[in-house]
């Protein structure tokens, strides 16, 4: 018996999804009611394969980033590879694709929605993004329940031969 109250209480310490609690919740809540398309790009798999990454921000800040399909429907975590797009003809697909995300840029973002759970981390919580009922997306915080956002996207953002909007946009 007290090996199976060690065990979990083990699982529990390593950030087990925890019911919820409102001030993590309510807080996600209000970060994710906030998301805003902010950049998108392709990021290479393998040559002439990426993955089209969209950055969510709030405020300014980037604090998500989910990868899409081609038509902008978002995929879930972990299954990035059946997303993977193929330019044959890299400037004319970039041109193509960059034309499509002018179009239908805001789009993305339908029927995305907040799970009802986090996860406690050694350093804040995660929260998660959902599309019919997959986690598509991450909301990270820090133990003051403040946004974290990672630079690699941005990194990213400005390696890519495929992005949009073309210019950086200015985030805090």
């Amino acid at each position: 018996m007290p090996t199976i109250a060690i065990w979990t209480w083990g699982l529990a310490a390593l950030g087990w999804a925890q019911p919820s609690d409102p001030p993590v919740l309510d807080r996600c809540q209000a970060i994710s009611q906030n998301l805003r398309p902010q950049l998108a790009y392709a990021e290479r798999a393998a040559p002439q394969r990426f993955f089209l990454r969209l950055v969510l921000g709030a405020d300014g800040l980037p604090v998500s980033r989910i990868t899409v399909n081609i038509d902008l429907t978002p995929v879930p975590l972990g299954l990035e590879e059946i997303a993977v797009l193929v330019l044959e003809r890299p400037v004319q697909d970039a041109l193509r694709l960059r034309g499509m995300l002018a179009r239908h840029f805001d789009r993305a973002l339908q029927n995305i929605s907040l799970g009802n759970w986090y996860v406690v981390e050694p350093r804040g919580f995660r929260c998660f993004l959902t599309f019919q009922g997959r986690v598509v997306g991450i909301i990270r915080l820090n133990p003051n329940l403040e946004p974290l956002s990672d630079p690699r996207w941005l990194q990213a953002y400005r390696r890519s031969p495929v992005r949009f909007p073309a210019v950086e946009p200015a985030t805090r």
